[in-house]
């Protein structure tokens, strides 16, 4: 398979992903009658939510997923924004056709625990469900926007498959027909079946296409792991707007499938994390005197990225031939206890030292004073390391209303409010702010998600899975905004970029992700 041939599939699987979050919003819109409202009258978001007695701000994330398909146009006025129809063919033929979604929901509503119990039968109920999206994947054209919803729902159709297969196979890729048969083998009869049927409908079974796919089914997880949210749209939309946070503390979070998510995202990220390793080589080869005392990881998950980090400093930097006489002190914090628990776990069986700590991303000055009540360790002595955590940190409101325009395009709620965009962007930079004093000396190495406008996203369809992106955070209550914008707020807070240790991916702007160390 040549590179444009992989260029092609590559662009399928980012319509597949967009298709997951497609498939369980576009027939609930559907339902209510406001899709056929924004598309024949046009309509202000907030307006429309008054009419419809929506909860605007999750309104609003799913009207912008349709601005990131090039079907709608966002008019923005200050605090206001107003939905119409896209000029163009295109808007018009989707419309006519966005019924076609309605399996696709239907099928993920009966699969939605179909990766994590690959032992156990699929029921009648999705059986049939699944044969009635294959029979509407077969009748669609594949070209122009028909064959954009084709493979829309072909992302609905493969994705529980995909993950449960990558899952049952573990952390690397299915690299062989053998290791699919395998993992296929561990699966109920039932499902064994029903996976056929889908490898011969799409002719994947044993082709060089369903190995593509087969190979980078840890590029399904992460967006295949909120897909509860999704078939929650419609209570989040027209009904509680806290629906997804209905769990009491200390209970298991309900919107996403952690252990699939942490799955994904360990593939996923791993090229994000090779240019980690140059910066903690920047840092931990200065002077000895110049050096932190040593790391506070913040998320830190079940402690993999700190033990690496540990090891990269241990086998590739000056501090690491001097552990003896300058000690690493490794922090974990997280909000999650039992990630704290499989972090001390992860270090006992790896044999290195560390301190666990709960904390919250929200709260540096809580985080400090408990850090130095417990384990006598000032946290401005440490460097600051956190992956993909910000964007998640629970809304604070700003302090002081924002006088400045807001730059940001995004659609951010919480528990259904739509947020106004300067309130956004200004709790961003306060949360830096509050932060500053922690990392004025060793400085912040953050990984991070973002956004890019709709229009940017429109242009680039299967280059970009911004709608998933949008959907999945959106209506989880999570802020991804722009990168210029994120840098503009930590500018505002006084942290400084060191350049030659930062990276976007693309390398180019509009970017999805990037990697900035701050110093205050």
């Amino acid at each position: 398979m040549d590179k444009s041939e992989k260029r092609i599939l590559r662009k399928r699987l980012f319509h597949h992903l967009d298709g997951l979050a497609m498939c369980g919003v576009i027939p609930v819109l559907e339902e209510w009658g406001l899709l056929e409202r924004v598309f024949r009258t046009s309509g202000d978001v907030d307006e429309l939510a008054g009419e419809y007695r929506a909860n605007s701000g999750y309104l609003n994330v799913a009207l912008r997923m349709l601005c990131s398909q090039g079907l709608l146009e966002a008019v923005r006025a200050e605090d206001r924004i107003n939905y119409r129809p896209a000029v163009g063919k295109t808007p018009t033929d989707w419309y006519r056709h966005s019924t076609a979604y309605a399996p696709g929901r239907a099928w993920l509503e009966l699969s939605v625990n179909s990766w994590n119990t690959p032992e156990a039968p699929i029921t009648s109920e999705a059986i049939m469900a699944m044969e009635v999206l294959m029979d509407a994947w077969s009748d669609m054209p594949n070209e122009g926007i028909m064959g954009r919803i084709k493979n829309h729902l072909e992302g609905a159709l493969v994705s529980p498959w995909l993950v449960a297969l990558g899952t049952i196979h573990g952390n690397k890729p299915i690299s062989t027909w053998e290791e699919h048969d395998i993992a296929v083998l561990k699966m109920d009869e039932s499902k064994q079946e029903s996976w056929g049927k889908v490898l011969q409908l799409l002719g994947w079974d044993r082709t060089e296409e369903g190995a593509f796919f087969l190979k980078r089914s840890s590029a399904y997880g992460v967006t295949t792991s909120y897909t509860r949210t999704f078939i929650w749209t419609r209570e989040l939309i027209f009904g509680d707007g806290s629906y997804l946070w209905r769990t009491e503390p200390g209970e298991p979070e309900v919107h996403v499938d952690r252990t699939l998510n942490v799955w994904g995202s360990g593939g996923a990220h791993q090229a994000y994390f090779s240019h980690l390793d140059e910066v903690i080589k920047t840092v931990f080869n200065a002077p000895l005197e110049e050096q932190p005392v040593g790391i506070c990881d913040m998320g830190c998950g079940n402690g993999a990225l700190l033990l690496h980090l540990f090891e990269v400093i241990k086998s590739s930097t000056l501090r690491g031939k001097h552990l003896d006489t300058h000690p690493l002190e490794l922090v974990g914090a997280d909000f999650n206890h039992e990630a704290l628990v499989a972090t001390a776990d992860h270090f006992r069986q790896e044999g290195v030292d560390g301190h666990f700590i709960w904390g919250d991303i929200g709260d540096p000055d809580q985080l400090a004073l408990d850090l130095w009540t417990h384990h006598k360790i000032r946290l401005g002595d440490l460097m600051s390391v956190r992956s993909f955590l910000d964007h998640n940190r629970v809304y604070n409101r700003p302090i002081i209303d924002r006088p400045e325009r807001a730059t940001s395009t995004g659609a951010f709620a919480f528990r259904g409010e739509r947020l106004k965009l300067r309130n956004v962007e200004q709790s961003l930079k306060e949360h830096f702010l509050r932060w500053s004093p922690y990392v004025a000396q060793h400085g912040l190495l953050v990984v991070e998600l973002h956004t890019i406008s709709p229009e940017e996203a429109a242009e680039r369809q299967g280059i970009m899975p911004a709608t998933a992106y949008d959907a999945t955070h959106g209506f989880a209550d999570q802020y991804i905004v722009e990168i210029p914008v994120f840098d503009a707020m930590a500018a505002e807070a006084g942290l400084t970029i060191e350049e030659s240790c930062s990276r976007t991916f693309p390398s180019e702007l509009p970017a999805t992700v990037s990697i900035r160390y701050f110093k205050a």
